[in-house]
């Protein structure tokens, strides 16, 4: 794919984009939600809850702890907050029901879903932050089938600090509480969020887990412009006509050079295998599908839907005065949420046969960190490949673990990897016959179009 079309074609999906957002805040009135909380003076919350009722919440809660991958784990360094058993809460459902149906309206008209599509909200938790307590940047886990979110809750109270801040693409949305009203925060599971800390008073929350029946794809009359399909298929064709080098470990004895087999657009939300399907795409990636699809059946090609590892690799000057470095190669991977060295190999170079220990310094992170390389620092950019991992075709089936290999050419993409989080970074010293470089792998979504045959 040139430059040129590669950019035509992220230009135009990134201008198709429905309704909606990655997220979507208000706030509702508070007396319809009347809470019993079973504990030692506790009783009905009144509203705002004092700091009386707050400290006896405390009391009766226990330390929160935070899912990771298949794990439940405590760690006050990430997660510093109490947790109110959910056996001691009572809701008024019936009450509550006339309020949060109105907001579960307002939560899918602003995350841009489809009118059919029926959200409920399953209570997960009661939490209550003192001054000091947070919880950092993390993503949440799909607790459920049919998960696509959360709903955050904020009672009324009187507090400082603790603003709830929802990250995607570079935007932010923040939720900081109310003493007289209910305040809303709904968005999507795979956005990055956090709750500062709390200088003063007590943040109280209910979560949810949104739960989404029927499709969460946007209505195609929203994003199908006939001339912008028509612009996109011209771009398709396009690309499938236009001869770019092959890499020598793609070519298998054949050109050095022929039009590209697919293109490999990479989508913007994350997914899991269980939450990944052609009705289960969100927001503004449900947009993009639309348009290429349409594009693909004017273009005579045929549309799946993938998950990607993406492999990009980078030259840098970071270790030149690093000698420990020299020879050495390190691969840090993001184990339950922290990074580590899982593999790390050294070989001698010219006449440099000492292997120099790295000297660790209480509160610096290594040099290699993948937290203390910034991508502003990187040098040449030496390009991406990608494998794709799973497929689900046009029609639905089920998806199916492949291992298809796809070059830089084949792939196009809206949002930069650095604007994603890396699972793995590998960094190299200088090897006798190459400088430093820095490899760096991503899991992204992908939608892939190919010629029909």
């Amino acid at each position: 794919m040139t430059d040129q079309t590669s950019g035509a074609i992220s230009e135009l999906l990134d201008s198709t984009r429905p309704p909606g957002s990655f997220a979507a805040h208000g706030t509702a009135p508070a007396e319809s939600l009347v809470i019993e909380v079973e504990g030692v003076g506790v009783g009905v919350l009144g509203w705002p809850v004092t700091p009386t009722q707050a400290r006896q919440l405390c009391d009766i809660a226990r330390p929160a702890r935070y899912g990771l991958g298949e794990q439940t784990l405590l760690d006050p360094n990430v997660r510093d907050t109490w947790e109110v058993p959910r056996g001691r809460i009572t809701v008024d459902q019936r009450r509550w029901d006339s309020t949060l149906g109105p907001v579960l309206d307002a939560v899918r008209t602003g995350l841009g879903l489809p009118g059919d599509c029926e959200l409920s909200a399953e209570l997960h938790s009661m939490l209550v932050y003192e001054p000091g307590q947070f919880f950092r940047r993390h993503r949440d886990s799909e607790k459920s089938d049919g998960m696509i979110g959360t709903l955050v809750v904020t009672l009324p109270s009187d507090f400082t600090g603790g603003e709830l801040v929802v990250e995607h693409r570079g935007e932010k949305v923040s939720d900081r509480g109310s003493p007289g009203e209910l305040g809303f925060l709904a968005f999507y599971a795979d956005c990055h969020h956090e709750v500062l800390p709390v200088t003063d008073g007590f943040r109280i929350s209910l979560t949810y887990n949104l739960i989404a029946s029927g499709r969460t794809a946007a209505n195609d009359d929203l994003v199908t412009a006939p001339a912008k399909i028509a612009a996109l298929a011209g771009h398709l064709r396009e690309h499938f006509s236009t001869p770019i080098p092959v890499p020598t470990w793609l070519r298998d004895g054949g050109p050095a050079s022929r039009p590209p087999n697919r293109l490999v657009y990479l989508l913007d939300h994350r997914y899991s295998q269980r939450g990944f399907g052609w009705d289960q795409l969100k927001g503004s990636d449900a947009a993009r599908a639309g348009a290429l699809v349409a594009a693909s059946e004017h273009a005579e090609c045929d549309v799946a839907l993938a998950l990607a590892e993406i492999h990009r690799a980078h030259a840098c000057d970071l270790f030149e005065d690093e000698d420990w470095m020299y020879g050495r190669r390190r691969r840090w991977e993001l184990v339950d949420g922290t990074w580590e060295i899982v593999d790390e190999t050294w070989e001698p170079i010219e006449d440099e046969d000492e292997d120099f220990d790295y000297e660790v310094r209480e509160g610096v992170l290594p040099v290699d960190h993948p937290e203390r390389i910034e991508t502003a620092r990187l040098g040449d950019d030496f390009g991406s490949n990608a494998e794709l991992t799973w497929w689900i075709d046009q029609s639905g089936n089920t998806g199916a673990p492949v291992e298809i290999s796809v070059s830089d050419g084949e792939i196009c993409a809206g949002t930069a990897e650095s604007a994603h989080q890396m699972f793995a970074t590998e960094s190299a010293g200088y090897m006798g016959n190459e400088g430093d470089t820095i490899d760096r792998w991503y899991r992204r979504a992908a939608i892939v179009v190919q010629p029909r045959t």
